[in-house]
Formats: C-alpha cells, structure tokens, sequence
C-alpha cells in the first residue's frame, strides 16, 4: 500500500523538485563533452584505449544518484560526501542517464545522446551546492607530478555554508603544532574556486581554515599522515558538515579523493553525539527517576553522570538535540537518582561511539519481568534530503508483543479498515519488540500510521506530516506499568 502511495506522489514531486537538476545536469555533461573530444577520435574502440570519469556527490541536501552509460549503471548509488572513484570506461561515444533515487520510483533525470569519452581523459565532476542552486565543477587533476615521497593536491571550495559565513577562505597547511598568526596562507579561494597546490612533500600536515584575511581559524584537522597517499594524486573538496554534532565542530569537512576511494576528515574538535530516551514502563514504578553514568577512557574523569532524574518517556538532551561526548567506546550504567554509579542496577555491553555520528539509544523493557531492560542503540542518519523525508521506527513497547505497522497515506484507510484486513499489506509485518528498522525515505506529505497488535490498533497517529528534509524516529511505547491504563500506548517522535 505504502509503494503505491509513494508512487503517485512520486509524480508531482519529480516535476518540482528536479527541475533546476534537469537544467544543470544537461549543462555539465555538456562540458563534459566539450572536454571530452580533445582526445581521440571516438571511432578509436580498441580496448587499450580508454578514458576516467569520477563524479562527487558535494550537495548537502540532493539525493543519491546512479549514472548510466549506454544503460548499464556505471556509477550507483553515490550519496552526499562520497567519491565513485575513476570509472574507467572505453573511449567511445555513449548515451549517459543519470538517474535520481528518490521514493516510490526512481527518476531519468536527464538522458544525453553521443557524450564523448576520450582517450586518457581524467575528468573529475562535482555536484555542489543545494538542490535549488546545483551547480556543476568540471576539473581535471593537478598538472604536478608527484615524486615517490611527495602527494599532489587540487583543493576545492565546495561548502554553500561557509559560503554563507564569508567571502573568501583562507587555509594554511602547516606542520602540525605550528603558529598560524605570522605565516601566509597556503591558498585563498571562494566558494565554488579551485586551486591546483601542486607537489608537496608527503608527510605530516595540519590544515587550518579561516575567514579570508583573518586568522579565526572555522576549521582544524589536527594531525594528518599524508605518508599513507606519497606518490597519488589527491582532490580535496571542502563539503557541508552533514549534521549537528559535525556542524558543532566546523560548518565544514573536507572529502578527500583518491583515483579509487575517498576519506573525510572531520574537525578536530568534533564529538560524537548521543541523546536517551527513556522508554521502560515499570522503572519509575520500582525505582522512581533513574540516572545515567557514562564510564570511558576517552573521558578527563571517568565515570561521568551523564543524566540526573530521568523518568518515564523523558528524552535528553531533547527530541532534536545530541549530548556531545569524545568519540570512544563506552559502557552505560544506569542506577537510582541516588548519585552514585555504585548502585547501578544495569551495565551495558562496551558500545563504539564514532566521531561526527550522532546515536539514539532507548532504555526499554523492564526491571521485574521479560522482555528484560536494556539499552536499545541506533547509529542516526539525520542529513535532510530535499526530495524526501525519512523514517525510522522502533519496538520500545514490551506490552505489544509482535505488531504488525501499517502506513498510508492521510485519509486512506480507517482504524476499522486496518483491522478489518482491507487497508492493504502492512509495512512492517512481524515488528518485534526491540526491533529497529533502517531510514525509510517516503515521498513528503501526511500519514496515516498504525500499530496493530492482536488484530487491534494498538496506535493511531492520524494525518502524521513529513516535510521533505525531514527525519523522523518514532518509537512506538507501552502504557506506564503497573498504574497506567492498559490501553495507554502510543509513540514518542524524535526528529532531525
């Protein structure tokens, strides 16, 4: 049911949102084609002769797309911040689609009839900025060759935020520790310029951004071997942070491309992000309010309180909001409001928690009875895609059991249509309590969803919208035991 529906509001949403895209895309494959017939003919098909296409995917908020050439997916599913790597494809003139993903159908973009592959062509393309104003750079690699000890280096501006903050950037590339306010920067661009840096020597840098002709540094990489790259060609591209807890530490990151492989080098202040949801029915029953401590050699003092007085259904630090705690592993105890860690009533597994990654984790279950409390742990994916909104769910109510979750469009189907059988399939069949689904991207608009529990609507949310750019987690919860009423179920909504 929920295909069909995405379906037919597919239609409306290809026409608008992917119009500016139609016009741009038809303008860098132009280029490309340009570039392209510098080389050999096109009548040249043996199989040594070939030429490279990379695409990288620096628009914060467009969807992922594939390329195809002469139909066949050359390049799939490049998402934001990522690198194809060269595609080495025969030197030939070939029909190219490119084709956005986005809900129910995905969508031929554009088709190019005759684009010119030439022979040892090396072409770099860059989708950047945002949907509305995509814009394509078409470059080729740093003219430096690079000695065995050496790495060559185009760097580009590609982040519409720090665009937004200042005309111009100013980045030194030091050795690490050195002081930036006596020396020259390495490089001055705007957004959208590049720079051929040329040869350097491989080793260890540190690379500092700041306001053109200031010395307020906005972005910091710290350390940075380039031993592992002597002897390669690299482009750096300076991208959006893709979310809060990276955009807590820079509005920038940089995306590093090899021939065949990319890497991200985030700030060097960047946390990692996490917010709690407390979601076990019988806790405030038997314990009243809980705390939670976080214990981890990545912190200065280990363990640390990380909430203080958390009751049923509370969400810290809030529905949109992340804690921000030093990239490590960890391990969670949680105990009675009583301050200390050593009445813990629960300790969990050693958890990884990754650097720029924001985390939800759940306390659910119960404390007297199965299903038994735990912690149930979410990696978040919360970069806002324009062309979609984007979903996840949750099992956090014990009392349900094995649900079965329908959605559909506003207005569609009824509470009696669902449990009378005639709404269609359900989305989520057999949803068993802590169950976690992936990011489930629907097409924007109002929703209608329910959880059904032995054959009745155990939740109703009625005419639920989903803005393009939104993600949503919803976490379907029990009634509060054992003084709630029994029918008390209902969801707690976290968003982006």
């Amino acid at each position: 049911m929920i295909h069909e529906t995405l379906g037919l509001q597919t239609k409306t949403l290809k026409t608008r949102l992917f119009h500016s895209i139609l016009i741009t895309i038809t303008g860098f494959l132009a280029t490309l084609t340009l570039t392209g017939c510098g080389g050999s003919s096109s009548n040249d098909n043996t199989v040594t002769s070939q030429g490279s296409i990379r695409v990288l995917h620096a628009s914060p908020d467009a969807p992922p797309v594939n390329v195809k050439l002469d139909g066949n997916v050359s390049i799939s599913d490049l998402d934001y911040a990522q690198s194809s790597g060269f595609v080495n494809v025969r030197a030939k003139d070939y029909d190219v689609t490119v084709e956005g993903i986005i809900p129910g159908d995905n969508v031929d973009v554009i088709d190019v009839v005759g684009f010119t592959v030439a022979k040892n062509d090396r072409t770099t393309v860059i989708a950047t900025d945002v949907v509305a104003s995509i814009t394509p750079i078409v470059l080729s690699d740093s003219d430096a060759t690079p000695a065995s000890d050496e790495v060559a280096l185009r760097v580009v501006h590609a982040s519409p935020a720090a665009a937004g903050l200042v005309a111009a950037v100013d980045v030194y590339v030091t050795a690490p520790g050195d002081n930036i306010n006596a020396a020259s920067p390495a490089l001055t661009f705007a957004f959208q310029e590049d720079v051929d840096v040329g040869a350097l020597p491989a080793d260890l840098v540190q690379i500092r951004a700041t306001g053109a002709g200031s010395k307020d540094v906005v972005f910091d990489s710290g350390s940075v071997d380039l031993t592992q790259f002597a002897g390669s060609k690299l482009l750096v591209v300076a991208i959006d942070s893709a979310n809060s807890t990276e955009q807590s530490g820079s509005p920038i990151k940089l995306l590093v491309a090899t021939d065949s492989d990319h890497v991200i080098l985030l700030d060097a202040e960047t946390l990692s992000g996490a917010r709690v949801v407390h979601a076990s029915p019988d806790v405030d029953a038997i314990a009243g309010p809980v705390e939670v401590y976080a214990s981890s050699g990545a912190l200065p003092a280990s363990p640390v309180e990380l909430i203080d007085a958390f009751s049923y259904l509370e969400v810290v630090p809030g529905v949109d909001s992340f804690v921000g705690l030093p990239a490590g592993d960890y391990v969670f105890d949680v105990a009675p409001d009583t301050d200390m860690i050593g009445d813990s009533v629960f300790t969990s597994d050693n958890v990884q928690l990754a650097q720029g990654s924001e985390y939800t984790v759940v306390a659910a279950g119960r404390v007297t009875s199965d299903p038994a409390f735990g912690l149930l742990l979410t990696a978040d994916n919360l970069r806002p895609v324009a062309t979609q909104a984007s979903v996840k769910v949750i099992h956090a109510a014990p009392a349900a059991g094995i649900v079965q979750v329908y959605v559909s469009a506003a207005g569609d189907f009824s509470v009696a249509d669902v449990e009378a059988g005639i709404a269609g399939a359900p989305l989520l069949p057999d949803f068993s309590f802590g169950d976690i689904t992936g990011n489930v991207a629907v097409a924007p608009g109002g929703y209608d969803i329910r959880v059904v529990s032995g054959g009745v609507v155990a939740i109703n949310v009625e005419n639920f919208n989903l803005e393009g750019g939104s993600v949503s987690t919803i976490i379907a919860r029990g009634p509060n035991e054992p003084a709630g009423v029994p029918s008390d179920f209902g969801v707690v909504v976290l968003t982006n």
